[in-house]
């Protein structure tokens, strides 16, 4: 452990918040960069989910001790401010692997106990990890395109808010920076309730928004035939085969649509996408040139400060019905398909070895195989596998061992991941990488980021691309255009909310 640790005293403090806060108006009134965890349910969600959905993170950038890590192709750079150089040392670039970086980061940063009893955050590094990172352990060699491969930020101010609408402030301070823990225990005086938005305005108005497949929808049921001799050679077991679709500027929430002046556009889209679809991990990412709106349902990994560590993968999707006779037809449907279970427990046996590979030997748990949980556009097929981590296990070396995500890669996973890169020939990004936070007391909780808008900003802040990915697990038994059908289902979960007409 690096001595200056035990020298600073750090600590996070924490007020008790009267009233529960908008935490799209706070992420709107911002100066700074944010990443907002996000997490609710629909009515009627299963038990099961509950305790994805307990906590929502609204972390600020703007604090004194904030630091920001991001890994761009085969650089590494880290800027660092004056205040947390103690803890960081100076602001650097480095040519280092994104995880070698980012677990001398996380072995530097000040142990915080959690304030809140129950939430797992006590602040630490949030952002995103892009599928692209998968190259340091096997992946093909790509890099993401117009946008970082992962960002990072250690955050010393932040929100938290229960389920139930109890909300905390969060501020880091320490005696040996007082005009840092002076601004931030001022911070902590502020009200945070005091900012509404109102209303926003229906998908139908402003101006109209299409989006475009990379590919033809033949070309894609061309694709999964090749994935399937691919399997029939056995080159692999299964292939999460995907495409992007690229999704035009701001439109139905465009300037003219604005629920305040200077507000954010792309934060209003989020907004119109939470309301229509709650879901246990949803993020709004304010990142340099960066938006990304993501309504994840799925879990990559959580692991806990007592060293356990969970993965929650979603294999197995069906189109809900508004017709409640005929749903419960599609639920059933899904819960007998040999098909879907059979893409599932691919998939749970693969995060089982992912697992293994920093787990205690013989701790690796499947707690619960391909149970239907249920959300407002679709029935998914969702697994649950734990295990226990030796004392003092680097987390990001657990990280590290299971990225990227196996739900989105097939099995086994690095031919698996061959296969779709020389089919899909270009590199996700965001998109099938992870979202969430590893906490500053040894917590960590990331998202899968599937059903993930993503836009990239220009210099001036137009924007430079925006795109949506979609795709599917191929096994032998796939059905072109069964598989290509399930990518527009999982397109339309975000688009019909959006007034977004796709076409391939």
């Amino acid at each position: 452990m690096d001595d200056r640790r035990r020298l600073t005293g750090p600590r996070v403090v924490a007020r008790r918040l009267d009233g529960t806060p908008d935490l799209g108006a706070l992420a709107d009134a911002s100066h700074g960069d944010v990443v907002w965890l996000d997490s609710g349910l629909p009515d009627g969600a299963p038990d099961t989910a509950h305790e994805r959905a307990r906590w929502s993170v609204l972390a600020q950038t703007d604090g004194p001790f904030a630091t920001r890590f991001r890994h761009e192709g085969r650089r590494a750079v880290v800027d660092v401010p004056p205040a947390a150089e103690r803890w960081f040392g100076t602001s650097r670039v480095e040519d280092r692997p994104a995880f070698a970086v980012l677990g001398d980061l996380l072995d530097r940063t000040p142990a915080l106990a959690a304030p809140v009893v129950g939430c797992g955050f006590a602040l630490g590094w949030v952002g995103f990890l892009g599928y692209e990172l998968g190259r340091e352990s096997g992946g093909p060699d790509r890099t993401a395109d117009g946008h970082a491969d992962a960002d990072l930020r250690f955050v010393d101010r932040a929100v938290v808010v229960h389920a139930d609408g109890r909300a905390w402030a969060l501020a880091l301070v320490t005696d040996d920076e007082p005009a840092a823990s002076a601004a931030n225990r001022a911070w902590l005086d502020e009200p945070h309730v005091s900012v509404t938005r109102g209303g926003l305005p229906d998908a139908a108005t402003g101006l109209p928004v299409g989006a475009t497949g990379r590919v033809s929808r033949a070309a894609y049921e061309a694709a999964v035939e090749t994935c399937r001799a691919e399997i029939r050679e056995g080159n692999a077991f299964q292939v999460c085969l995907t495409t992007v679709f690229a999704v035009g500027a701001v439109g139905a929430v465009g300037r003219e649509a604005r629920v305040a002046p200077g507000a954010d556009p792309h934060l209003d889209e989020y907004l119109r996408l939470r309301r229509a679809d709650p879901v246990p991990f949803g993020a709004y990412l304010r990142l340099g040139p960066l938006r990304v709106a993501s309504r994840s349902p799925e879990r990559f990994l959580r692991v806990g400060a007592d060293d356990t560590v969970v993965a929650e993968p979603i294999k197995g999707t069906r189109r809900r019905d508004p017709d409640p006779e005929r749903d419960a037809v599609v639920r059933a449907g899904l819960m007998a398909s040999a098909k879907d279970r059979a893409e599932n427990v691919m998939i749970v046996d693969l995060l089982r070895n992912d697992l293994l590979r920093t787990a205690v030997p013989g701790s690796v748990h499947v707690e619960r195989l391909c149970d239907v949980e249920t959300y407002a556009s679709v029935h998914q097929l969702v697994s649950t596998v734990s295990a226990v981590l030796p004392p003092g296990t680097a987390r990001a070396a657990v990280v590290r061992a299971a990225f990227p995500p196996g739900s989105m890669t097939g099995a086994p996973k690095i031919s698996a991941m061959a296969v779709a890169d020389r089919l899909e020939d270009a590199p996700r990004g965001v998109y099938s990488g992870a979202v969430g936070y590893f906490s500053a007391d040894g917590s960590v909780d990331l998202s899968v980021a599937i059903r993930t808008l993503v836009t990239v900003l220009d210099d001036r802040g137009a924007e430079r691309s925006r795109s949506y990915g979609a795709g599917g697990a191929v096994t032998w038994s796939s059905v072109a255009a069964d598989e290509a059908d399930e990518v527009e289902t999982k397109t339309r979960s975000v688009f019909s909310a959006l007034g977004v007409t796709a076409r391939w």
